[in-house]
């Protein structure tokens, strides 16, 4: 399916158009991942595959305009795609080398009316290591949208290295996502979710941060932390034990760690959610991702489990509701051309599998950047060999020693919920500050 000329942006393209415009010289919304490839890699294989993906994603190649209509994005039919070549492989040390790279590509201007809004690239670190380099502005994926570009790369590289046929393309036409977006926006579920939305952050006051607010940076402080398979088992052994799922455990734990860092007794977290099952967005790369606000009132006479279950019954009660896009919401609230935001740190819950196979080769993907961070954004993701768990900073909220102390900090804390899950929040905070010490 082919696209029609001139699209309307669905309501997680213009979340980021508004972000964009807040500062239109930013490189802020760029992403990026490099996967890792060890072996004896078939470049031109690679390069085959990757070239064969990209052209093939609508989502890349839209162009942006602001006319008598209002806004809308339409194909640019040449479908470019660059590829260099950049060897680090003589550099004293590559990685150093190759991270340098990639922050000055991250640098770049962004420029969503000509693009192009992706680069991409093939750093050599070695003779039989290689990392594949993509960049992508927020508008045009999310991370979701990530690994399905990932997994067909894969997919195609295997199967021209192994002599088969590879499976038959899909089908990444944008069209149907924005008819469909089109049309919810236009349904009653809509105007029933925006008056959901409207009530439930009536006289909501400023979101507790544990930073000063100030407007996101070019860059980002980032913290990342692989841990042991172990801990994940533990997590969602915590979880039954008080009779919910890790993901309301997790959140709890994360408002317990907040109000332990500020006193605060009522903490609002953004929650990234994919909105992708039973959509057209379900297969397509594309900007899908919503930010779901939750307020949490927390009492430190409550006991943990008790928590965990209010804020399970608050995720069932926001579920139904969560395709109403944010940025829509704070335009509704009187929000728009600004950065004021309605949540503190940012929850992203990535349980979707990460791992793909290029055949003959051990291959790891790395996140190289998240785009703009307003606040605190925490990634947790299971991996086949351990629990990923990242924190990104603005880092004029946030220095470097200081988000070290609050990684300390929630480490500590979800230990100590583990070892007691019904004790009061006051009794957690108090332990959870001993295990920081003797870390320390």
């Amino acid at each position: 399916m082919s696209a029609p000329e001139s699209l309307a942006l669905t309501g997680p393209q213009y979340g980021m158009w508004a972000a964009q415009q807040l500062d239109p010289d930013s490189p802020s919304l760029w992403t990026a991942e490099a996967v890792e490839l060890e072996g004896e890699l078939d470049i031109q294989a690679l390069r085959a595959a990757v070239l064969d993906t990209l052209r093939a994603c609508d989502a890349l190649h839209m162009r942006y305009r602001e006319g008598e209509d209002g806004l809308s994005q339409s194909l640019d039919p040449a479908r470019g795609v660059e590829w260099p070549l950049i060897d680090c492989s003589n550099a004293v040390d590559p990685w150093s080398e190759a991270r340098e790279w990639m922050r000055g590509d991250l640098a770049r201007r962004a420029d969503l009316r000509q693009g192009p809004l992706f680069a991409s690239a093939l750093i050599r670190l070695g003779p039989q290591r290689h990392l594949w380099y993509l960049r992508v502005h927020h508008i045009a994926l999310d991370g979701f949208a990530y690994l399905l570009l990932i997994h067909r790369v894969a997919e195609l590289y295997s199967a021209a290295v192994g002599g088969r046929a590879a499976a038959p393309a899909r089908d990444w036409s944008l069209a149907p996502v924005v008819a469909e977006d089109a049309a919810y926006r236009q349904s009653s579920r809509c105007a029933e979710d925006r008056a959901f939305w409207l009530e439930r952050f009536a006289g909501a006051g400023e979101p507790v941060t544990l930073g000063r607010k100030c407007a996101p940076d070019d860059s980002s402080h980032s913290l990342r932390r692989l841990l042991p398979p172990a801990q994940y088992q533990a997590w969602q052994g915590a979880a039954r034990a008080v009779g919910a799922d890790w993901a309301s455990w997790l959140v709890a734990a994360i408002a317990a760690w907040m109000h332990a860092r500020s006193s605060a007794r009522e903490i609002a977290l953004g929650l990234l959610v994919m909105n992708r099952l039973g959509s057209a967005a379900l297969g397509v790369p594309c900007m899908a991702m919503n930010v779901v606000p939750l307020r949490i009132a927390l009492d430190p006479a409550q006991g943990f489990d008790v928590l965990v279950r209010e804020v399970a019954a608050e995720l069932r009660a926001l579920r139904p509701h969560q395709r109403y896009n944010y940025e829509w919401l704070r335009g509704d609230l009187g929000l728009a051309d600004s950065h004021a935001q309605l949540y503190g740190p940012v929850l992203n819950l990535m349980p979707f599998d990460r791992g793909f196979i290029f055949e003959g080769l051990r291959s790891r993907a790395h996140p190289v950047s998240v785009g703009s961070v307003e606040d605190l954004d925490i990634t947790v993701s299971p991996l086949p060999d351990g629990l990923r768990l990242d924190l990104e900073a603005n880092p004029q909220a946030y220095p470097l020693e200081v988000l070290e102390a609050h990684q300390v900090a929630l480490l500590g804390l979800l230990d100590a919920v583990i070892a007691a899950p019904q004790a009061t929040l006051a009794t957690l905070i108090e332990r959870s500050r001993d295990t920081a010490a003797e870390a320390a």
